[in-house]
């Protein structure tokens, strides 16, 4: 019986019928090499997320198992310096033994059987940290946010022949997703020597797979990996109480509603964007970023906004406007019980529309949306001739980082697609009365704001470059004024409310197109317009949270570029708020994700199957999963007898843990009996509801995946065994057992 949870069926990411065994691969980093396609997608999302340092040791210890000892002991030389050596570009942690017999001896002095047994070591200590990694792929991609769906889909939906087995089609879209890769798809990599090792890794755990690619011999594989953006602004917080309601069905808080500022311009800079801009120097001459054309709409991937590429060294490329995966979980819409916020209306004036012209002309736009519809001039040619032939190599590196491929640009782009989801999007549904205000502020909650304080952090370093003549010498005020102290709280209270609303808002307007053929003819003819540069809603509303996601990372880039030792510190130090609020942000984001979870599990939940007979009957046979919070779920076996194994969901509440089985489209609770006779079922029956209360945990020595968890009460004990999908799943299926345990004490 094959058993999925939160990601099946009314969950889909638009992949109605998507079988099981498509989110079955994510759950176990052994089976998932087994796809090649699923380990790209995920690869890329590590690359995108995360170090991919432990998943690619973790993945090229595979390499050693069919070599010989000759090819051992020269692929275990280019291992550790790859993965091992203190000057490693993808260093790894290594176990303490591990490195000890590596600082007595030389790799290729070491036997065969030593080079296997420590890389084998070596991988198991990545395991958890690819099992960490694994399980925020699969919330991600449950909220739409992963990359290459179609190509995913593609793989699944095809029917085996002769001619074309799965194996040969599975290689095959990986191939054309390998080159797509090398060729577009952008990341946080700046550093060049980092990018060619992690694309050499990943090309040669490919090849290893049987996939081949055009781009492991290509130069461009040099540039595969790119740079991106960054944000912020200064807005006088009004004061709104602590743990406001994240829940799309109860937004309280205490909201009060700000006006926007108005745009203190800076004429000076603008009129020698504009000047720059009729140079004719670009080639992209101030106009749209280039978006690659690929096979399919959903698929597009966003070019670099870098106005003159022959001054960068490698390409770049605004991660903000990657287009995500597709829509994740549903959940009832009532607008009914929800607080309504009102936000500013910023509706240009002009004719009036129909329901299929969501928008006014550009021309008739305000005139900080028409601004934005045009890239910003590289900084090098506005800079003096003689302040840049005065720049070190080093000092060069910091200004590209600051001016174009970290900072500046992108952060401009950033700005830019925010405006169109609000001048293209949510103004125009407003003003057609196709969305109600409550609505609204549900589905683009605290859109103005957000908008205005991303605007004032721009204006803030454009006053930055064009104060220091366009060579910014100091920037770590202007991020420490974002990020820090109340105007960083204050941040991260708005930007938790509108990103962990975006799951949500994602499936309320695909639902509200399946339904309302005026609301769906709105969506398509805006998204059809040149602002969205071919992106849909659904891609767009995802910017703000993988924005935040880049953060830590570009500043710490600038940090260090910067040699200036009170101004690193002070970098570092804006680096580490912006990590703060990344976590409280992602923290909301599971809070919303477990709530939609529950709220699912509850509508199919059927308890038919407890027993009169358990203890616990009478005090669970009515049981509401939503008024509990949820600490950790998924796929577990649950071992009952040595002959009985049964396939269950199991979820972790905070004094429960419960083991659901799948039939057909409900969600069963059921008592599993240890014995075959009848009359024996009272003391022989398994409750599939666990008190936490009363539960320690015990591991199986002859599993390494599987652990005991044993339940005790006044009347006796009872003993259940449930194997993990690997080792790494193991341990944290312990650790957050224990964790709930502990806190209840």
């Amino acid at each position: 019986m094959s058993i999925i949870g939160a990601e099946d069926e009314d969950f889909e990411n638009e992949i109605n019928d998507a079988p099981g065994d498509q989110w079955k691969c994510f759950n176990d980093i052994e089976q998932l090499k087994e796809r090649p396609t699923h380990l790209l997608v995920f690869l890329q999302h590590v690359i995108l997320q995360f170090d991919p340092a432990p998943l690619l040791c973790y993945l090229h210890v595979d390499l050693f198992k069919n070599l010989s000892a000759k090819e051992t002991k020269k692929h275990f030389v280019e291992f550790c310096s790859t993965f091992l050596d203190k000057g490693a570009v993808l260093r790894v942690t290594t176990p303490g033994n591990v490195a000890f017999e590596l600082d007595r001896n030389r790799p290729d002095q070491l036997s065969e059987e030593q080079q296997k047994r420590m890389a084998e070591e070596v991988q198991a200590m990545q395991a958890a940290e690819v099992a960490k990694q694994l399980e925020d792929f699969r919330q991600k991609r449950m909220m739409g946010m992963t990359l290459n769906e179609l190509e995913l889909q593609d793989v699944e939906s095809h029917y085996p022949t002769d001619r074309i087995p799965l194996e040969m089609k599975e290689k095959s879209v990986a191939e054309n997703l390998l080159d797509k890769m090398s060729e577009t798809q952008p990341t946080i990599v700046s550093d060049e020597e980092k990018c060619q090792s992690i694309f050499s890794a990943v090309a040669s755990y490919m090849k290893h797979l049987g996939v081949k690619t055009r781009a492991a011999d290509s130069k461009k594989s040099r540039v595969w990996f790119e740079k991106l953006g960054l944000s912020t602004n200064r807005l006088e917080p009004p004061s709104v109480s602590d743990g406001g309601d994240v829940s799309p069905v109860g937004l309280g808080g205490g909201l009060t509603t700000l006006e926007p500022v108005s745009p203190s311009d800076t004429p000076t800079e603008e009129n020698l964007e504009r000047d720059s801009c009729n140079k004719g120097g670009h080639d992209n001459k101030c106009g749209c970023p280039v978006f690659l054309q690929t096979e399919d709409k959903n698929t597009l991937s966003p070019a670099q906004l870098t106005p003159n590429t022959d001054l960068l060294h490698g390409s770049r490329s605004d991660v903000d406007l990657q287009p995500p995966a597709t829509t994740p979980t549903t959940a009832p819409f009532n607008p009914q019980l929800l607080h309504p916020f009102e936000g500013p209306v910023l509706v240009p004036e002009g004719q009036s529309h129909s329901p299929t012209s969501p928008s006014p002309q550009l021309e008739e736009m305000e005139p900080r949306f028409l601004e934005f519809e045009q890239d910003p001039p590289n900084w090098r040619e506005l800079a003096s001739p003689e302040a840049l032939s005065g720049l070190s190599k080093k000092e060069t590196k910091r200004q590209e980082v600051i001016n174009v491929s970290e900072l500046f640009a992108t952060e401009h782009a950033h700005v830019r697609m925010l405006s169109v989801l609000q001048m293209i999007f949510s103004k125009p549904l407003e003003r057609e009365q196709l969305l109600t205000t409550i609505e609204l502020s549900t589905i683009f909650p605290n859109l103005d704001e957000i908008i205005e304080m991303h605007y004032n952090f721009y204006e803030n370093l454009k006053k930055q470059r064009l104060e220091d003549n366009f060579i910014v010498k100091s920037i770590s005020t202007t991020l420490l004024n974002r990020f820090e102290g109340t105007e960083g709280e204050w941040f991260q209270k708005l930007t938790a409310r509108f990103c962990s609303h975006q799951s949500w808002a994602l499936d309320q307007i695909k639902n509200r197109q399946k339904k309302d053929p005026r609301f769906n003819s709105f969506i398509l003819e805006a998204e059809s317009k040149p602002q969205c540069r071919r992106l849909q809603l659904k891609d767009i509303i995802p910017i703000e949270m993988q924005r935040l996601t880049k953060y830590p990372l570009l500043l710490e880039n600038i940090a260090k570029n910067t040699e200036d030792p009170a101004e690193k510190e002070r970098i570092q130090q804006s680096a580490e708020c912006c990590r703060k609020i990344l976590n409280h942000v992602n923290e909301e984001v599971k809070v919303m994700e477990n709530l939609l979870s529950l709220k699912e599990y509850q509508r199919k939940l059927d308890t038919s199957g407890l027993k009169p007979s358990i203890e616990l009957y009478t005090e669970y046979k009515n049981l509401d999963l939503t008024q509990r919070k949820m600490l950790y779920e998924g796929p577990v076996t649950w071992k009952v007898t040595k002959e009985k194994a049964i396939e269950v969901q199991c979820v972790l509440l905070g004094d429960l843990l419960v083991l659901l089985q799948k039939q057909d489209d409900k969600m069963v609770l059921k008592c599993q009996s240890k014995s075959n006779i009848a009359v024996q079922e009272g003391k022989q029956m398994l409750s599939p509801i666990i008190k936490l209360n009363s539960v320690f945990l015990r591991e199986v020595a002859t599993d390494r995946k599987a652990f005991y968890v044993i339940f005790t009460w006044d009347s006796g004990a009872q003993i259940y065994e449930l194997v993990a999908q690997s080792v790494g799943e193991r341990k944290i299926w312990t650790e957050v057992i224990k964790s709930a345990v502990d806190d209840l004490k």
